[in-house]
C-alpha cells in the first residue's frame, strides 16, 4: 500500500442528528434548548450495527462517484455530532466491560476495511454514553425528579409567554441547567471514533493504527433533551455532565483511546518530514471548537507537532469560528453538521461570518426543521497566540476556494435500511469537497 499521499478530499455526511418531535425552546442556533424524543431501537448493539449500515450506505454513495484507481488521494469523510445514541439519549450501560464504544469500534472497523476502503479516514460523528450501576434509581432520585419537574415547567412557561417575561423565564432556564451541570445525576461522555484505512497514530509515540477515539468537554444546554414528549425515562440535559479534561500539557493524542484531539497520519516513512505528506489531524467536537479547544494550544502543544494542517469539526449545532481556526499555512478546517443551515442557498462560496469558505446545505424536504450543512475553508496565513484577543495575537486569514469544487448527491433510499427510524430528518446529503482530483495538502 502506498503511504506518499499528497492529496485530500473531505466528504461530509449532512444528515439531521437532531431528535424527533422538536420543540425549541428559545433561540436553538444559540443559547436555546430543545425538548423531543429520541428515535433507534431498544437494544443498543442493534441500534448500533443499523446506524452503521447507514453510514455505510451514505459512504458507499460517495465512493461510487470518486475517480477509481487514486493512489495519493486522502478521502476524509465526516459525519455529524450525535450520528450514535439511544432511546434514553446516551447509551447507558452498567458495567465498564460493557461500554458500546468497543462493539462500535469492532463493528465501524470491519464495516469499512482496508481493502474496500484503503486510502479512507472516517470521522464517525460522535456516541453518547452514560455508566450507571442501577439508571431507575437515578431516574426516580428525588435530585432527578425535581429538577426534571422545574425545567420542564420553565419550558412549558416559556412557550406559554411573550414579550419581556418570555426572556426573564428563559434566562431562569438557562442559569436553572447550569447550576445543575455543576452537580449532575450522572456523567456522560461524548466521543467521535477515528477509523483510517491509512496508519495513524499519537504524534509522540511510534505505534502505527487503524482505530482511535476523541472526547468532547464542553457542554452545551442542547446536547440532551430538556425533557421527552412522548413521557419516557431518558438522561435530560440538566441531570448531566461531561468529564474534566486536562488539557495543560496540550491536546495531542498519548494513547489511542485517551481524550485527547491530535493525531498524526502518513509518517509510517521516516523519510517522510512534516510539511510534505506527514499531517497532523486535530477533532474538535461541535462546542469544543466554539471553546477554541485547539487554538487555545497552538503554544503549548509537545515539540514534535509540526502544526495542526487538519482541523475537523463534526457537530450538531456549530460551524466554522475564525478565532477558533487553529491549522498552520496551507492547513483545512472542515465541519459537517446535523442540526442547521448557513443560509438559504444550496451551496457556494461565500464569507459566512467572516470565514470565506465553501458550503452546502441540507433541508429535509418532509420537514423543513430538519437541517444540515458542511462547510470547508483553507488557510493562507496561520493564527499567531493561542488567545484570540492577547496583545500580539492574530487570527489566521483564509484563502478563496472555488465553487465548483463541491459535488452535493442525495442519499437514495435504500430497502431494509429503515433510515427514518433512526433519523426525523430523511436521508441527508453527500457533500464532496474536491471531487476530481482533491486538494493538494502541501502546496509547493
Amino acid at each position: 500500500m502506498s503511504n506518499n499521499y499528497s492529496k485530500i478530499r473531505f466528504i461530509g455526511f449532512a444528515i439531521p442528528t437532531t431528535p424527533a418531535q422538536v420543540v425549541g425552546i428559545g433561540d436553538i442556533n444559540g443559547a436555546g434548548m430543545v425538548a423531543g424524543t429520541y428515535l433507534g431501537d431498544a437494544d443498543t448493539q442493534t441500534d448500533i450495527t443499523k446506524r452503521i449500515a447507514i453510514m455505510k450506505h451514505a459512504v458507499d454513495t460517495a465512493k461510487s462517484a470518486l475517480p477509481t484507481g487514486e493512489t495519493d488521494v486522502v478521502n476524509v469523510f465526516v459525519a455529524p455530532e450525535f450520528y450514535f445514541h439511544g432511546l434514553e439519549g446516551p447509551y447507558v450501560y452498567a458495567e465498564q466491560e460493557d461500554d458500546p464504544i468497543d462493539f462500535m469500534q469492532q463493528s465501524l472497523s470491519t464495516a469499512f476495511n482496508a481493502t474496500d476502503y484503503s486510502n479512507w479516514t472516517f470521522i464517525c460523528g460522535s456516541v453518547i454514553t452514560a455508566l450507571v450501576k442501577n439508571i431507575d434509581v437515578v431516574y426516580n432520585s428525588n435530585s432527578a425528579t425535581t429538577r426534571n419537574a422545574v425545567v420542564q415547567n420553565l419550558a412549558e412557561q416559556w412557550q406559554a409567554s411573550f414579550g419581556p417575561l418570555q426572556d426573564v423565564i428563559l434566562d431562569m432556564l438557562v442559569n436553572f441547567i447550569k447550576n445543575c451541570h455543576s452537580y449532575p445525576n450522572c456523567e456522560i461522555r461524548d466521543r467521535s471514533v477515528i477509523v483510517s484505512n491509512i496508519p495513524i497514530r499519537t504524534p509522540q509515540v511510534d505505534d502505527p493504527t487503524n482505530l482511535m477515539a476523541t472526547e468532547k468537554y464542553y457542554v452545551s444546554n442542547e446536547d440532551l433533551l430538556l425533557y421527552d414528549v412522548t413521557g419516557k425515562n431518558i438522561v435530560t440535559e440538566q441531570m448531566s455532565a461531561y468529564p474534566v479534561l486536562d488539557l495543560s500539557g496540550g491536546d495531542a493524542k498519548q494513547s489511542a483511546f485517551d481524550p485527547y484531539a491530535i493525531f498524526r497520519q502518513n509518517d509510517i516513512n521516516p523519510s517522510n518530514p512534516i510539511g510534505t505528506t506527514v499531517t497532523d489531524y486535530g477533532v474538535e467536537i461541535c462546542l469544543d471548537h466554539s471553546d477554541v479547544r485547539l487554538r487555545r494550544n497552538i503554544d503549548n502543544e509537545p515539540s514534535v507537532i509540526g502544526g495542526i494542517h487538519v482541523q475537523l469539526i463534526p457537530s450538531c449545532g456549530m460551524q466554522i469560528h475564525l478565532p477558533s481556526v487553529a491549522t498552520d499555512e496551507n492547513g483545512f478546517v472542515f465541519n459537517c453538521d446535523g442540526e442547521y443551515v448557513l443560509n438559504d442557498q444550496n451551496s457556494g462560496q461565500s464569507v459566512i461570518s467572516n470565514v470565506d469558505c465553501l458550503y452546502a446545505n441540507y433541508t429535509d424536504s418532509s420537514n423543513s426543521q430538519y437541517q444540515a450543512h458542511s462547510q470547508l475553508a483553507r488557510v493562507d496565513v496561520g493564527a499567531v497566540g493561542g488567545d484570540p484577543n492577547a496583545p500580539g495575537s492574530s487570527n489566521a486569514t483564509l484563502q478563496t476556494l472555488d465553487a465548483a469544487d463541491i459535488t452535493v448527491i442525495p442519499v437514495p433510499d435504500k430497502n431494509g435500511l429503515s433510515i427514518n427510524d433512526f433519523y426525523a430528518g430523511g436521508p441527508g446529503q453527500i457533500h464532496i469537497y474536491g471531487l476530481s482530483s482533491g486538494y493538494t495538502l502541501y502546496p509547493e
